[in-house]
């Protein structure tokens, strides 16, 4: 992996120490890569970009926002001719995440109101007082949420998400819904920092207090864009209730810093919910639907719902006939239908050799890893040499020895509990691996058994893979 090797050396340029560890990081709805470095006293984050205006934005902003106090990473080191820098490591936990540990406890509760009101007066902090010296020369793609921009966002939704569930529209009227709500839209102006993406997994969870990555894509724009973002992100699942409180408390904050009237405030706010929305269906669906990439899909349903409500509540102050019509019609869809089916959980239990690397689980980097190198290798005896764990010779080998069903017994426990708790959460995968020597005999014959005690308890799906049997 050239990037991983980039960054090694470069954090070796950087530290003039050689690291402990690396470990790279699960990839979101981007082409940016990230590694956490274990060093001596510290961890870092080296990240690595080929969108040379993304990293200097990136950069530009950090530096700005920590020169007013904003709670950003630092930036340890940039390298601007190789695409990559690193910044202060932030943890794990962002708000989408600690919001579904707390569902499983206390739900969305007066501490969960509390960080999310922190966010919000950060919010109002970055739309003010970020605005002030900004950089816009450093605005990746556009300086302002423009025409275009809304424009790009809407034919996102259309050519990504309607087109690939086949909802049927008429395309001239859309066109014309379409403008009629960007004429609407500009009429807020624009002329606050807006942070494009401020969302639960953009804002993390450290200390207790919300620190915020990825405003590389910010631009100037109108500030309702942001908390819109926020409160409607499908994934967060923000209970009617609390969004009505939250923002509330941020129209206050908000409208008392700028002057601003609250009437003027509100009158557009619903646009702006729609028009983010609608953006983030695209992504969903380009991600999701044409990438296969897991995790997106799941946020279809609840966004298609946040629309419908909201075209129901009659809050937009503009007629969009033709707009309101798909989305009323996209719950009968059929693919629409098919993707409110309940996913199974699907175990993917893998047999490996250490010689050709861990496999990586490419949904969530978990999982579990059983080294079976401390038990009788078949391939030590001649007769066996030239079998597998699926033969029946190697099976009654493995089954003579007095640790194998201790092994087995222990994996069996706890991959079962595991699964029974992935099911009540609604996770839909678990990658299981076995590694051995040669990845023939030891891990298939465990890959094997585990897969068939698997195999009698409801709700799941499993696939054995022996990845390297026949090599």
């Amino acid at each position: 992996m050239k990037e991983r090797e980039l960054l090694a050396k470069k954090y070796r340029d950087f530290t003039g120490e050689d690291y402990i560890d690396i470990m790279s990081m699960p990839r979101s709805g981007s082409e940016r890569k990230y590694f956490r470095f274990t060093g001596s006293g510290r961890n870092i984050i080296g990240a690595y970009n080929p969108v040379k205006e993304e990293n200097e934005a990136f950069i530009g902003f950090t530096r700005h926002f920590r020169s007013l106090n904003l709670p950003v990473p630092e930036i340890y080191s940039w390298f601007p001719d190789d695409n990559c820098y690193f910044i202060q490591d932030l943890g794990d936990t962002n708000l989408f995440t600690w919001l579904e540990r707390k569902k499983q406890t206390d739900g969305f509760d007066e501490e969960v109101m509390n960080f999310y009101r922190q966010s919000m007066e950060i919010l109002v902090r970055f739309q003010t007082d970020a605005t002030e010296g900004l950089d816009l020369r450093l605005c990746y793609p556009h300086k302002n949420f423009d025409r275009q921009s809304m424009i790009w966002d809407l034919n996102y939704f259309k050519y990504m998400f309607l087109k690939l569930i086949a909802a049927p529209f008429n395309e001239k009227r859309l066109e014309k819904d379409f403008n009629v709500l960007v004429d609407f839209l500009l009429e807020a102006g624009q002329g606050y920092f807006l942070y494009r993406d401020f969302q639960s997994a953009n804002i993390m969870v450290l200390d207790n207090r919300p620190w915020f990555i990825d405003y590389q894509g910010g631009r100037m724009g109108a500030p309702q864009y942001d908390p819109a973002s926020l409160l409607f992100d499908p994934k967060a699942h923000v209970p009617q209730e609390a969004r009505e409180m939250l923002i509330e408390h941020y129209i206050r904050l908000f409208c008392k810093r700028t002057s601003t009237g609250e009437s003027s405030f509100r009158k557009y706010y619903p646009g702006f919910v729609l028009v983010r929305v609608l953006q983030a269906l695209g992504a969903f669906g380009y991600r999701g639907l044409y990438e296969q990439k897991p995790g997106f899909v799941d946020s279809i349903i609840p966004g298609v719902r946040i629309l419908n409500n909201l075209i129901d509540s009659g809050q937009l102050n503009i007629k969009l006939p033709e707009l309101s019509g798909i989305l009323r019609d996209i719950p009968e869809l059929s693919r629409f239908t098919e993707l409110e089916q309940p996913e199974s959980l699907k175990v993917s239990i893998t047999s490996f050799s250490y010689m050709n690397g861990i496999p990586h689980d490419k949904v969530h980097g978990g999982g579990f890893v059983y080294d079976c190198r401390g038990l009788p290798n078949p391939g030590k005896i001649n007769e066996l040499r030239n079998l597998t764990g699926t033969d029946e010779p190697v099976k009654r080998f493995m089954e003579s020895q007095g640790d194998v069903k201790d092994f087995l017994d222990d994996a069996d426990s706890m991959v079962q509990r595991s699964v029974k708790s992935y099911i009540r959460k609604d996770y839909h995968s678990l990658l299981v691996s076995f590694g051995s020597t040669e990845g023939k005999y030891r891990s298939v014959y465990f890959a094997e058994q585990l897969a068939e005690r698997l195999r009698s308890i409801e709700g799941i799906k499993t696939e054995v893979i022996h990845r390297d049997k026949d090599n």
